[in-house]
């Protein structure tokens, strides 16, 4: 069942992890070798569709993604973010990332989130690519019409469009005994 958009944005964004690796984690602070044997381990476990050049592609999007946020924040943020779900996310089965945790978005500084309608690095390949600042992402939800197609729960299932937030201070994050 597909969650309906209101007017109102999420007070609450969810961060998936696998708990043999830990929170928070980004596959490109790795150096490549070790991103190399992670994605092959998730090609075997628990995701066998990932693509052979996904790092890459995954490198080259997220260089976008620190530049758009730099522009879009007025200020250039950590390099590596860590991502986020908009909404509660926490109810679904992801193999890959079995674990969840669920901030309230107002404990995160807005100067140090941003918003991609959609998986960051599909936006990175879209033509029109855009990400949003906090004050943006409201002025969308108060117009409704640009996120009434994005799911905001996986409750009932994983949402197949969904809104993501960039995390780009680190120190906004509980520490979690894992």
């Amino acid at each position: 069942m597909h969650s309906a958009v209101t007017n109102r944005m999420p007070q609450v964004v969810t961060h998936r992890y696998d708990p043999a690796r830990g929170p928070y984690l980004n596959l490109c602070s790795l150096p490549n070798p070790e991103a190399v044997r992670l994605l092959d381990q998730l090609r075997r476990e628990t995701r066998p569709r990932l693509k052979p050049d996904y790092l890459l592609q995954r490198r080259a999007a997220e260089q976008w993604l620190l530049q758009a946020a730099t522009k879009t924040l007025r200020h250039a943020p950590e390099s590596i973010p860590v991502y986020f779900f908009l909404g509660d996310f926490s109810y679904g089965v992801d193999h890959s990332r079995p674990a969840s945790v669920v901030l309230p978005l107002a404990q995160l500084h807005p100067e140090a989130v941003t918003f991609t309608l959609g998986d960051s690095m599909r936006v990175a390949a879209e033509p029109n690519r855009c990400v949003y600042n906090l004050e943006q992402m409201e002025e969308l939800f108060a117009a409704q019409a640009p996120v009434a197609d994005f799911g905001l729960t996986d409750r009932e299932q994983m949402q197949p469009r969904f809104i993501e937030m960039q995390l780009w201070d680190r120190s906004l994050l509980p520490n979690l005994a894992v």
